[in-house]
């Protein structure tokens, strides 16, 4: 694993067990005890996961606003100081370049969240596409650390850990001072359940992860991470959206707004969205102990390949085996069956409503 990144907490993952694997350029747990012990102990009660690896922009200036005006396919001018939004981040061509969380700290200054994965590719779309503006990017990512409190003991978690916070409702977040240093806290999470994610200077983590632990969160890795924003239905980059993917066959048109003088794409979304997608996001499910993976292909009762299996896993929360996968438009009425070839196998499957997990 020579010339992996590894984030402030490693030294506490590699202490407490976990199993460690590459992941977009970083050393990553994957997993603690094992995964479904670690999805319901997120469903149940709480957990923490280290997601450090993720980028964090601080994008600030006159133009700071008219830059992600151009970038981003929601309008920053509608978001409230201290809101959080989701985007996606598009190519000329609708293909999503990366999905993120943008948020508002005043008119002249927001923070970007992109995914490890694509964080110097967003930064240069950023770059070559806002050049005469004023404003500027300073990246914070390896200056600080980023950890997520999910599941539904969360906010009491929280409130032990830093006590006399103001309530913070989802997809606000607020700055605190911890410890002469500032946070950043945020209701928003990749789970499906309520929860936070804070961002704080690297001197100041380690102590934040273990009063979190204390506090009763488990550790939690990136397998149960995966596992728990698929049973949430959240698109994952690289399986559910691409740059070959546009936002409407993903079924994430909620999140674009159009009809804006200076987004760079909106015209070429605005005909997306009239246009008929040959192939659309749908939710299966498979009862029995087969998994469908990635890249598996659909088949119609012909045996006829109709699409192709973004994501697949057991659930633990539901206690059957579910997954995402683009199939042909014709192909996606609810309780409809399809067949998913697994391993030379062609297994039935019904189409079901997404998200497949929702807290109640």
């Amino acid at each position: 694993m020579n010339n992996l990144k590894t984030t402030q907490l490693h030294s506490i993952h590699v202490e407490s067990g976990a199993k460690m694997v590459p992941f977009a350029g970083w050393e990553m747990p994957i997993q603690y005890s094992s995964i479904i012990q670690e999805c319901n102990a997120v469903r149940n009660k709480a957990g923490i996961f280290d997601v450090s690896h993720m980028g964090r922009f601080e994008i600030f200036g006159k133009d700071a606003s008219l830059a992600l005006d151009k970038i981003l396919s929601v309008d920053p001018n509608t978001i409230k100081n201290f809101q959080a939004k989701y985007n996606l981040i598009c190519n000329k061509e609708g293909g999503i370049i990366d999905d993120c969380i943008v948020y508002k700290i005043n008119e002249t200054k927001f923070l970007l969240i992109p995914n490890a994965a694509n964080a110097d590719t967003v930064l240069k779309w950023i770059q070559d596409n806002t050049q005469k503006l004023n404003f500027k990017i300073n990246i914070i990512t390896s200056e600080t650390s980023m950890i997520a409190l999910q599941g539904p003991h969360a906010t009491n978690i929280l409130n032990m850990t830093i006590p006399n916070l103001s309530e913070i409702k989802r997809f606000r977040f607020l700055e605190h001072d911890f410890n002469s240093s500032k946070m950043l806290i945020t209701r928003t999470g990749y789970t499906g359940e309520d929860g936070y994610e804070i961002i704080v200077d690297n001197n100041l983590s380690e102590e934040l992860w273990k009063s979190f632990r204390k506090n009763g969160a488990d550790e939690i890795g990136l397998g149960a991470r995966d596992v728990l924003r698929l049973e949430a239905s959240l698109p994952l980059h690289g399986n559910e959206i691409t740059e070959n993917t546009n936002p409407f066959a993903a079924k994430l048109g909620m999140f674009v707004k159009l009809d804006r003088e200076n987004y760079l794409i909106n015209s070429k979304l605005t005909s997306l969205k009239s246009t008929d997608q040959e192939k659309v996001l749908v939710g299966f499910e498979i009862q029995g102990r087969n998994i469908a993976r990635s890249h598996n292909s659909v088949l119609d009762s012909e045996n006829n390949i109709i699409g192709e299996v973004t994501s697949g896993s057991f659930s633990p929360t539901l206690n059957n085996s579910i997954g995402l996968a683009y199939v042909k438009n014709s192909f996606t009425d609810l309780n409809s069956e399809v067949k998913i070839n697994i391993r030379s196998k062609n297994i039935t499957a019904k189409i079901i409503k997404t998200p497949f997990y929702k807290r109640s």
